[in-house]
Protein backbone atom coordinates (compact mmCIF):
# COMPACT_ATOMS: atom_id res chain seq x y z
CA UNK A 1 0.00 0.00 0.00
CA UNK A 2 1.88 3.47 -0.81
CA UNK A 3 2.20 5.90 1.67
CA UNK A 4 0.57 8.84 1.15
CA UNK A 5 2.54 12.20 1.46
CA UNK A 6 2.83 15.26 3.62
CA UNK A 7 0.45 18.29 2.44
CA UNK A 8 2.44 20.85 0.76
CA UNK A 9 4.13 23.35 3.02
CA UNK A 10 2.04 26.65 3.37
CA UNK A 11 4.69 28.66 2.13
CA UNK A 12 6.09 26.82 -0.64
CA UNK A 13 4.53 28.33 -4.38
CA UNK A 14 6.25 24.63 -6.17
CA UNK A 15 4.67 22.30 -4.00
CA UNK A 16 1.12 24.18 -4.28
CA UNK A 17 1.47 24.16 -7.64
CA UNK A 18 2.52 20.54 -8.14
CA UNK A 19 -0.58 19.57 -6.10
CA UNK A 20 -2.44 21.42 -8.24
CA UNK A 21 -1.68 19.84 -11.37
CA UNK A 22 -2.03 16.59 -10.02
CA UNK A 23 -5.62 17.09 -9.15
CA UNK A 24 -6.35 18.11 -12.37
CA UNK A 25 -4.13 15.03 -13.76
CA UNK A 26 -6.28 12.60 -11.69
CA UNK A 27 -9.76 13.91 -12.15
CA UNK A 28 -9.19 13.93 -16.00
CA UNK A 29 -7.39 10.39 -15.78
CA UNK A 30 -4.23 10.81 -16.50
CA UNK A 31 -2.64 8.88 -13.50
CA UNK A 32 0.97 9.07 -14.73
CA UNK A 33 1.19 12.50 -15.12
CA UNK A 34 -0.81 12.52 -11.39
CA UNK A 35 1.94 10.12 -10.05
CA UNK A 36 5.09 12.00 -11.82
CA UNK A 37 3.70 15.21 -9.57
CA UNK A 38 3.60 13.22 -6.46
CA UNK A 39 7.36 12.12 -6.87
CA UNK A 40 8.42 15.78 -7.58
CA UNK A 41 6.45 16.83 -4.11
CA UNK A 42 8.58 14.00 -2.48
CA UNK A 43 11.77 14.92 -4.27
CA UNK A 44 11.13 18.50 -3.05
CA UNK A 45 14.01 19.63 -0.82
CA UNK A 46 11.79 20.62 2.21
CA UNK A 47 10.47 16.88 2.22
CA UNK A 48 13.34 15.42 2.69
CA UNK A 49 14.70 14.29 6.27
CA UNK A 50 17.29 16.33 7.88
CA UNK A 51 20.80 14.66 8.57
CA UNK A 52 22.15 15.11 11.92
CA UNK A 53 25.16 17.23 11.28
CA UNK A 54 26.84 15.81 14.84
Amino acid sequence: MPVPLPPPADNCPVCHRLREVERVAEAAGDHSKAADCRVLRARHPHNRPVADAS
